[in-house]
């Protein structure tokens, strides 16, 4: 797959040093409330904790009693949506943090409501963005994780499609997984993502640009440059399991393959039919949360993907129709 130049800010590095000086600042102030355990053994909290520029983000923990090591996952949730507490996770032995991105869920409030969509709000500049916010809402996410002092055996950073974009992001400017799972990563190739999305937070930006051509485009871009998870994808040093869908209107397979193209690090692709869609074909996806789940609690094997950037499929990327010990 080519894809056109990425274009990077002269300025990116300086921008999260900036981001992630001014979000020390803020103190974690970490609030938890108990609700009921969903299973014996288990301990459950909501949490609210503040973020980049002291707002409130809210979310909810759910951990395992004992000194036993598990794997603990931090995860948000897609557009137009908020976390919701993931049992089967929980099930399968690992403790569990989930928080709703500024902007939806319990910390809508974070956001004044946007009247062009959520992405564009703040979008004139990348210091004013609400991405830029968002981000810093996944770290703080782990560092809230850390600040609950469970035992751990890895750190694993999930996200798909809006927190894939924003997991990876955070794992780049702020290191803290062992392990990251990206399910339809966006914010990837911000050129690309003109062209091809049709759906989601892509098309809200075409939609506004058509309604508001007085409005340089060129401007938009380099705002959205700064949160490009293409760019921001070389400096991600964990191993990392993607998915993608050769079929997504939402997150195009492009746009994800531009951003696998950049790891350096270790990386193991999985392919499915389609994503972002409601027919049979999602429950292919089973796979895909089998397959992170044996790394998070068994460990990622030697040999565990590749290494090194380069476009395309490799031997270490696997497609889900394919068996998982059959290297494509």
């Amino acid at each position: 797959m080519q894809t056109g130049a990425l274009t990077r800010p002269p300025d990116l590095e300086a921008f999260w040093a900036t981001t992630l000086a001014q979000l020390r600042e803020v103190p974690l102030d970490l609030r938890r409330a108990p609700r009921p355990a969903p299973t014996a053994g288990t301990v459950a909290h909501e949490l609210r904790f503040r973020s980049w520029g002291g707002q409130p983000i809210h979310g909810y923990a759910i951990t395992w009693e004992g000194a036993t090591p598990r794997p603990l996952v931090v995860h948000a949730h897609g557009y137009r949506s908020q976390a919701v507490p993931r049992l089967e996770w929980v099930r399968a032995g690992c403790h569990v943090v989930g928080f709703d991105v500024r902007g939806f869920g319990r910390s809508l409030a974070a956001v004044p409501a946007p009247a062009a969509g959520w992405l564009l709000t703040g979008a004139r500049r990348p210091e004013t963005s609400v991405l830029r916010g968002a981000v810093c809402d996944y770290v703080r996410a782990t560092d809230v994780a850390t600040a609950l002092q469970v035992p751990t055996l890895r750190a694993v950073s999930h996200g798909v499609s809006l927190a894939g974009g924003l997991a990876l992001m955070a794992q780049a400017v702020a290191p803290r997984a062992d392990l990251l799972v990206l399910g339809v990563p966006t914010f990837g190739w911000a050129e690309g993502r003109r062209l091809l999305v049709e759906a989601g937070s892509g098309a809200e930006v075409a939609a506004f640009l058509e309604q508001h051509p007085q409005y340089p485009e060129d401007d938009l871009q380099t705002v959205l440059a700064y949160f490009d998870a293409a760019l921001l994808a070389p400096r991600v040093g964990c191993p990392t399991v993607v998915g993608l869908g050769v079929v997504d209107r939402v997150v195009p397979r492009a746009t994800v393959e531009a951003v696998v193209a950049q790891f350096r690090a270790p990386v193991e692709v999985m392919t499915f039919p389609v994503s972002h869609d409601a027919g049979p074909g999602m429950r292919a996806w089973a796979r895909f949360d089998e397959r992170w789940l044996e790394l998070a609690v068994g460990g990622v094997p030697s040999g565990f993907g590749r290494a090194g950037s380069g476009p395309g499929r490799s031997p270490g990327q696997r497609s889900a129709a394919a068996s998982r010990t059959q290297p494509r």
